[in-house]
C-alpha cells in the first residue's frame, strides 16, 4: 500500500521521504544507495519506518561527531545534548556506542585532559580532582585510571612544587602547608612533594 514517495532534496544533496500524511524527512545518498531506492519510488509504511530509523541513526551519529570535533565531552554530557535534540534513547545509545568504539568519545581522554589542564594552572590534590571529575559525571573507571596515571610520585612532586610557587607568589604571608591542605593536597602528597623538592635541592 502506498504510504510515501521518495523525492530529491537538492539543498542537502540527498533525498526526502514524502509521506501522504505527516512530516517529510531527509534520506542521505548512502541510505538511498543501501536500500536501492529510486526517485519517485512509492514505499509502504514498514519500509518508511526502517528508513526513518536509519536516518535518525545517521543524524544522531553525525551530530555527536560534530559536538566532539569542537571539544571533548563526557559520555554523560554528550547523551544530554543528543537527548535535547530529540533523539530516542535507543538511537542515542547506538551513536554513543559507535563513537566510543571509534575512539571519538572517551571519558578517559576527557579525564586526562581535564587533570592536566587543571594542574598546570591551579594544582590540587587527588581527592579534590576526583570530586571535580565526579561533578562532571566522568565514568568512575575512567576517572580512576586517569588519576592513577597522573598521580605518580613524580607527578605529585611537580604539582606540589607548582602549588608552593603559587602560594609564595600570591599568599606570601600564609603558611604554605595550610594552603596546600586548603587546595586539597593530602598529608602524603604534601610530604612526598616537599621531600622530593628538598632532595632535588641537595642533589
Amino acid at each position: 500500500m502506498f504510504y510515501a514517495r521518495i523525492v530529491r532534496e537538492p539543498k542537502k544533496g540527498g533525498y526526502q521521504l514524502l509521506p501522504q500524511q505527516g512530516s517529510p524527512f531527509f534520506i542521505s545518498s548512502d541510505l538511498f544507495r543501501t536500500y536501492g531506492l529510486k526517485v519517485d519510488q512509492e514505499v509502504d509504511e514498514e519500509l518508511a519506518a526502517k528508513l526513518f530509523r536509519e536516518s535518525q541513526k545517521q543524524g544522531c551519529y553525525a551530530q555527536g561527531l560534530s559536538y566532539l570535533a569542537r571539544s571533548e565531552h563526557t559520555t554523560f554530557h554528550l547523551i544530554q545534548k543528543l537527548t535535547r535534540k530529540g533523539y530516542s534513547k535507543e538511537i542515542i545509545d547506538d551513536a554513543v556506542s559507535r563513537l566510543t568504539d571509534e575512539g571519538a568519545l572517551s571519558d578517559l581522554r576527557y579525564a586526562r585532559l581535564f587533570i592536566e589542564r587543571r594542574q598546570r594552572k591551579n594544582p590540587e590534590g587527588r581527592l579534590r580532582l576526583a570530586q571535580r571529575l565526579a561533578d562532571r559525571r566522568v565514568r568512575n573507571d575512567a576517572a580512576l585510571q586517569a588519576l592513577d596515571e597522573l598521580f605518580t610520585e613524580e607527578h605529585i612532586a611537580a604539582y606540589v612544587a607548582r602549588a608552593v610557587n603559587r602560594a609564595k607568589t600570591n599568599h606570601p604571608d600564609t603558611d604554605v602547608r595550610n594552603l596546600l591542605r586548603a587546595w586539597g593536597f593530602s598529608s602524603y602528597e604534601i610530604r612526598t612533594g616537599l621531600e622530593r623538592a628538598c632532595a632535588d635541592e641537595l642533589s
